[in-house]
């Protein structure tokens, strides 16, 4: 764009150009003439003054317009290697370089992402303390609003796969111990609650069967006080009767009855009616009972 020194430099060569001829076709007058002539050196002499201010301007805006042009064009950069190995420690630093000031994130499937800011000469480092498995990764920059990206390969170093390995391991026999453990402690609560309900059980029948032999016990005795009532209340046996008065005997005792229900009698296995005289010709004797 033209600047404001350069038109007034022109303007002036042009009026001076026209009032020379002017004056040379004495169109005007000599001191109208004198006037325009000055004015127009006036004017170049002005404009020749700003021109070289308007040149210097543009010169240092140049610069400036090319600089933010620059900046808003600045590509991602992005230098790292694509295998990283853990420590026996299971840690894995990342480092690589990029464009100073651009936000680097490593992008993990099942773990935290891990991000950094590169420095002044565009490095950066990324540490993770713990991996749990060999995996990829994606390792991405971003700066002005543009993002580059790059897989990496992340792997287990031996040592730190037997380490893993050995902590699975000895996991394992935990559990397995604390599993024998519960199916121990099971075992011995069933033992010991099937003890417990078989004492109990023998408790039971011990004393139903005492209640039943204390409920024997005491109908037998209430029997036997019957009995004993019964021949208490009956009449005493003549001894004095015919040899032919019957008495009861049975097949092995030793002494003949009157009364067929006579305690002598309890434990017989079935009595035999016969005369007083028989039994006596046996030799058999009255029961102690009925004397």
């Amino acid at each position: 764009m033209t600047g404001f020194g350069t038109i007034l430099f022109l303007v002036g060569i042009g009026v001076l150009i026209y009032g020379l001829i002017s004056f040379r076709k004495k169109k005007w007058p000599r001191r109208k003439t004198q006037i325009v002539i000055i004015s127009s050196i006036l004017a170049i002499f002005i404009g020749s003054a700003i021109v070289p201010s308007e040149k210097e301007e543009a010169s240092t805006e140049k610069p400036k317009q090319e600089e933010k042009t620059k900046k808003v064009t600045v590509e991602p950069l992005l230098k790292a290697e694509k295998t990283f190995k853990t420590t026996d420690d299971g840690a894995i630093v990342v480092e690589g370089k990029t464009n100073p000031g651009a936000e680097v994130t490593l992008d993990f499937i099942d773990n935290p992402d891990a991000t950094a800011t590169a420095d002044e000469d565009g490095k950066f480092s990324l540490r993770v303390n713990e991996l749990d498995r060999a995996q990829d990764a994606v390792l991405s920059i971003t700066i002005d609003g543009k993002t580059k990206e790059q897989t990496l390969s992340l792997e287990m170093s031996p040592g730190y796969t037997k380490k893993l390995a050995d902590k699975a391991e000895a996991e394992r026999v935990a559990a397995e111990k604390a599993e024998a453990e519960r199916v121990e402690r099971e075992r011995v609560a069933a033992e010991e609650k099937r003890i417990a309900d078989e004492k109990a059980a023998a408790e039971k029948r011990a004393a139903d069967a005492k209640a039943d032999a204390e409920k024997a016990a005491a109908e037998k005795k209430a029997a036997e006080a019957k009995r004993a009532e019964a021949k208490r209340s009956a009449p005493k046996p003549d001894t004095s009767n015919k040899q032919g008065e019957m008495v009861y005997i049975t097949a092995t005792g030793k002494k003949y009855h009157y009364d067929q229900n006579c305690r002598g009698l309890n434990n017989s296995n079935g009595e035999t009616a016969v005369t007083i005289a028989e039994a006596k010709s046996r030799n058999l004797s009255l029961c102690k009972f009925e004397q």
